[in-house]
């Protein structure tokens, strides 16, 4: 697969989990219909999205931000990854953090909205200030990059393990085995380490696994596209049967079952002639960035407003990551045009 085409392929497909995680928190039966038997049904309907296919998102970034970091990857580039995380992540990780909590403490504080956000005035403390920056107090979905800034960190101990054939494949069936038994690291999370080196195994070992990820095989596009649409379906199988109680209950088989996923997603759009990726589709960090109090505004107008009937609950979330490309889209041209500089940090320089 030539770079260009790489890239947009990576472009598409961080798009698209980007859309998944939009329906991940976009659940709204409850709120538009209270706890009735309508309300289980609408539920049921955006399970299949929300959570059939909506959680491989999350495991997909963390596999294909792994897979970037160590592509190509030797000592020599571990300083400059670094310095680039710094300005890519964790700078915007710790300003919307500090943007998150100084929102809640101003909407919080006034009627009008306060009653639709559905929070008591949020304290201004350094305590508070210190958890919604360290912590993500007030921004739930950054959790995910909390948990990349440890795994970033971290490089020091993961390249050499998972550089190595016998010492990766090690690695993976030791982390396999914790997650099989429940067991975690303090902060760190078991399943984010085993997709972190899952992907790094597989990109530094591009000679093999690698260059699977990356080319197109003898047999072309129609062929990976039958990969992808049997291992997708094997995984939705599994995700729906759930034919042994006592096995899906171990966090290991939710995270196969995400792998699966992640990679059918690849094999998919790897088996199609993707167009160009669109401007609008390259900005996902800014979109994943603002998205969640957007759902949550969105939903909560939508169920003061619209009809208290399943089709209003059904049509808000369908339509949600609809709603939320146009809105992180009109912001960011708003933002670039007004202040370029302060869009860039925000964007974290994409």
């Amino acid at each position: 697969m030539e770079e260009k085409q790489f890239n947009n392929q990576v472009y598409w497909i961080t798009f698209l989990f980007s859309l998944l995680v939009v329906w991940v928190h976009s659940f709204n039966a409850e709120l538009y219909l209270g706890a009735t038997q309508a309300a289980a049904g609408v539920e049921r309907l955006e399970w299949i999205l929300g959570e059939g296919l909506g959680q491989i998102s999350v495991p997909g970034f963390f596999m294909v931000s792994s897979y970037l970091f160590y592509r190509r990857f030797d000592w020599s580039r571990l300083v400059p990854k670094w310095k680039s995380r710094i300005r890519s992540i964790l700078v915007p990780y710790l300003i919307w953090n500090f943007l998150y909590y100084a929102g809640y403490v101003t909407v919080t504080r006034i009627p009008a909205i306060s009653g639709l956000i559905g929070k008591p005035p949020v304290p201004v403390t350094i305590g508070q200030l210190m958890d919604a920056l360290m912590n993500y107090a007030y921004n739930p979905v950054f959790w995910y990059l909390y948990q990349l800034i440890l795994l970033i960190a971290l490089a020091p101990v993961i390249y050499p393990v998972m550089k190595r054939t016998l010492s990766g494949a090690a690695a993976l069936v030791m982390i396999a085995f914790a997650l099989w038994h429940g067991w975690d690291f303090p902060h760190l999370n078991m399943d984010a380490l085993f997709y972190t080196c899952a992907a790094a195994y597989i990109s530094l070992h591009r000679e093999g696994w690698g260059r699977f990820a990356e080319s197109v095989p003898p047999g072309g596009r129609r062929r990976l596209l039958y990969y992808g649409a049997a291992v997708l379906l094997l995984a939705l199988i599994l995700f729906l049967s759930r034919p042994m109680a006592f096995l899906y209950a171990r966090p290991l088989s939710a995270v196969l079952q995400r792998i699966w996923g992640v990679c059918a997603v690849w094999l998919l759009l790897s088996g199609i002639r993707l167009p160009v990726a669109g401007e609008w589709m390259k900005h996902n960090f800014f979109l994943y960035a603002i998205h969640f109090a957007w759902v949550r505004l969105f939903n909560k107008a939508g169920a003061i407003l619209l009809p208290s009937v399943p089709a209003s609950a059904l049509a808000m979330f369908l339509l949600m990551p609809l709603f939320m490309v146009i809105i992180s889209n009109l912001l960011r041209k708003c933002l670039q045009s007004a202040v370029p500089g302060i869009y860039r940090v925000l964007s974290g320089n994409r």
